[in-house]
């Protein structure tokens, strides 16, 4: 049986919902001293970077998103 690949190269961006399944299914956190790195993620299947960037006006109930790192 073939093993589950992740869709890291099909995707660039994801939104909402997605975002937290995005990461409990396929991330795993960096750990960093500076603030910046407490959002970026490394997948664990292919080990692209991700970073998770909350959204710039609160008020307007956004939530947050995901940007795959070149």
């Amino acid at each position: 049986m073939e093993e589950a690949k992740c869709p890291c190269a099909n995707l660039e961006r994801l939104e909402g919902a997605s975002v937290p399944a995005y990461i409990s299914a396929y991330l795993d956190r960096v750990e960093g001293e500076a603030s910046e790195e407490e959002n970026r993620f490394r997948c664990r299947v292919c080990g692209r970077g991700w970073e998770k960037r909350l959204p710039e006006n609160e008020r307007e109930g956004k939530r947050p998103s995901l940007v795959r790192l070149t």
